[in-house]
């Protein structure tokens, strides 16, 4: 079984979705998995933000960073099904229309609102760019900052690690081999790496191998784990 971090996925949502569909051949829905946006919130209240935080939405990460300054990071999985479940709130309206103009319609096709939504000022979102995210404070970098993982090997192998993941794409590659991308966050990832070297899972050569590597590219983060 194989472990690598995968870095080739396009920054732009258009590139990004070309690239996910036709040419790691992944469907659409589990391709927007693996494509995450963070945003810089301002609140000149916090009712908004705790009526949202009630509803639990998953797979997000959530930090205040000042006060009434919040950052959020999520999918484009989760801001689907927020749009599908949870429009009632002002929270999740201000956040699609912070994303509406910035996203290829694929991106919200069969999510979008039936009627025209007005926008609170209570709440203003920015998204950030990803030279935004890098140049985080390091505590909240280990956190925001998504990479993808990347597992290959057989079906048995495969299953081994799926009882630890919680949102990851599995694509049948041809007979008998199979791939997993994983996006995780750098302290979710030292976690499960942990977990996985003491199952023994993988070599500590392979672990170290890939953690050199993230020294490498993340060292500031580092001293925040």
């Amino acid at each position: 079984m194989e472990i690598q971090l995968f870095t080739l996925l396009p920054e732009k949502p258009e590139d990004f979705l070309n690239f996910a569909t036709a040419g790691l051949k992944i469907p659409q829905e589990d391709a927007f998995k693996l494509f995450f946006l963070t945003f810089k919130i301002k609140a000149s209240r916090d009712t908004p933000i705790y009526e949202w935080l009630e509803r639990t939405p998953s797979f997000i990460k959530f930090d205040e960073i000042a006060k009434n300054q919040f950052l959020l990071t999520l999918s484009i999985f989760t801001l689907r099904d927020l749009l599908v479940e949870h429009f009632d709130l002002k929270f999740t309206k201000n956040l699609y229309l912070s994303v509406k103009d910035l996203l290829p319609s694929s991106f919200l096709k069969g999510c979008l609102p039936k009627r025209e939504v007005i926008v609170s000022k209570d709440l203003f979102f920015e998204v950030l760019s990803r030279k935004k995210i890098n140049q985080l404070p390091p505590f909240l970098k280990v956190r925001h900052l998504i990479l993808t993982f990347h597992f290959k090997g057989n079906c048995d192998d495969l299953l081994m690690l799926t009882p630890s993941l919680s949102f990851f794409v599995l694509r049948r590659i041809k007979e008998g081999l199979y791939e997993i991308f994983l996006p995780q966050s750098i302290s979710e990832f030292v976690c499960l790496a942990r977990d996985f070297t003491e199952k023994k899972f993988f070599k500590n050569i392979e672990m170290e191998a890939l953690f050199y590597q993230l020294r490498s590219l993340f060292p500031e983060c580092f001293g925040e784990i």
